[in-house]
């Protein structure tokens, strides 16, 4: 959905873990004996490492097989300096570009709406206790000169210990001029201002989208200034303006919309920056039971939501278009419809495991706010069936596997 935080615009068609360096130390081999309490404490740490192995199926442990659909491609961020990110324990590193390596693991995090009084610290306090778990990634909006994070979000990405949480930032960074204006170096102080506090005060591995969902503003008229192909200038534009200041922690994300109205036209194409300067690729979807026009049924009918064209939902586009770049649900919700109570603490309760039908998906965020257009209320806790079905899907293996902390 296009919206501004704290408060965002919703349309009616849509809607952390640091990032601490790993340093590798050289060990110099020595010819003297160990001494028998470093012998020990070798023995120790060789089982410790081998215990997991040994453990029966079902005691937590993700598998670490390494999925190869979650290597660096040539993407955006692959050639830059960055550090992987190891999970709790039990779970799975993330790349240079934080796709888990773990088969089957899905990076979740939220947009979490401060509710009255409250700053977004206890607004993400609040959705940890609520939900059972800690948030990988908070998910924030901003626009023009904003400065991000901000230093209370910088609060609530690191309370509570542990380090970080990721930082997914939605930056609208053209507020005040058009597309095209941006990608010919009107915005640049604004562009290089960003880039050089980051560097300075956030510089953490972080998601980045440049004017998520723009499908829904193109104006495709000759000198407008919002244009698809002005769009694919501006991001690219913002893309080499941060390399160009040295930025190495920013993971680049292509955020659409997601709506098949819009996959139709002649100028849908047009918008994508080339795959030098994405690293994911992302979509935002929203259901509720019975919300007309495709198969709501399950994860099927969020990941392809789709009407009667010969286009079959954008995931399936996706993987087929871009079959090396992950997938991510930048925005996702469920709605709850009065007098059908248990829909959509159903639908969460199975999701977990349905993942599995959708490998190419690494990352979930929801948006859990009061007012998302016509799929209505998607907080988590709309009923105390929808939020026990959150935590069951908080809990689920391909879920609880992924949980970035620092190291």
């Amino acid at each position: 959905m296009n919206q501004t935080p704290p408060m965002p615009r919703l349309t009616t068609t849509s809607p952390a873990g640091t990032c601490a360096s790993t340093t590798i130390h050289d060990r110099r081999t020595s010819t003297r004996r160990a001494p028998r309490a470093l012998m020990l404490l070798v023995a120790l740490g060789l089982v410790l490492t081998l215990l997991p192995a040994m453990l029966p199926p079902g005691t937590g442990a993700a598998p670490l097989a390494r999925a190869a659909d979650g290597q660096d491609d040539g993407s955006a961020a692959a050639s830059q300096g960055g550090t992987a990110l190891r999970a709790a324990a039990g779970g799975c590193r993330l790349t240079k570009i934080l796709v888990p390596r773990c088969r089957g693991g899905v990076l979740t995090g939220a947009y979490v709406q401060p509710r009255a009084g409250e700053s977004w610290v206890h607004a993400v306090r609040r959705f940890e206790r609520s939900s059972g778990g800690r948030l990988g990634t908070v998910h924030l909006y901003y626009r023009g000169d904003d400065r991000f994070p901000s230093d209370v979000q910088k609060q609530a990405l690191r309370q509570g210990g542990q380090g970080p949480r990721l930082l997914f930032a939605n930056w609208k960074v053209d507020d005040g001029y058009t597309w095209r204006e941006v990608a010919q170096g009107d915005a640049d102080q604004r562009i290089r201002a960003q880039a050089r506090y980051l560097k300075g005060a956030w510089n953490r591995k972080m998601f980045l989208t440049v004017h998520h969902e723009p499908e829904d503003e193109v104006v495709d008229t000759k000198g407008s200034g919002y244009t698809a192909l002005a769009y694919r200038a501006m991001y690219r534009h913002v893309v080499d303006v941060f390399e160009d200041e040295g930025v190495t922690n920013v993971v680049w994300v292509m955020n659409y919309m997601g709506f098949e109205g819009w996959h139709l036209k002649p100028w849908f194409h047009q918008l994508w920056p080339g795959a030098r300067y994405v690293d994911w690729i992302a979509y935002d979807s929203y259901m509720s039971q019975d919300l007309g026009g495709y198969d709501p049924d399950g994860l099927r009918g969020l990941l392809n939501r789709h009407w009667s064209s010969d286009w079959r939902g954008f995931y399936r586009w996706a993987t087929h278009r871009h079959p090396h770049k992950p997938l991510m649900l930048g925005e996702w919700g469920l709605g709850e419809r009065p007098g059908r109570p248990r829909w959509k603490g159903s639908f969460l309760r199975k999701m977990g495991n349905r993942l599995a039908t959708a490998p190419r998906l690494k990352a979930m965020m929801y948006f859990d706010h009061d007012e998302a257009a016509i799929a209505g209320d998607v907080t988590i806790d709309t009923s105390a069936r929808s939020l026990r079905g959150f935590r069951v899907l908080r809990r689920s293996d391909p879920v609880a596997s992924v949980v970035p902390i620092s190291g």
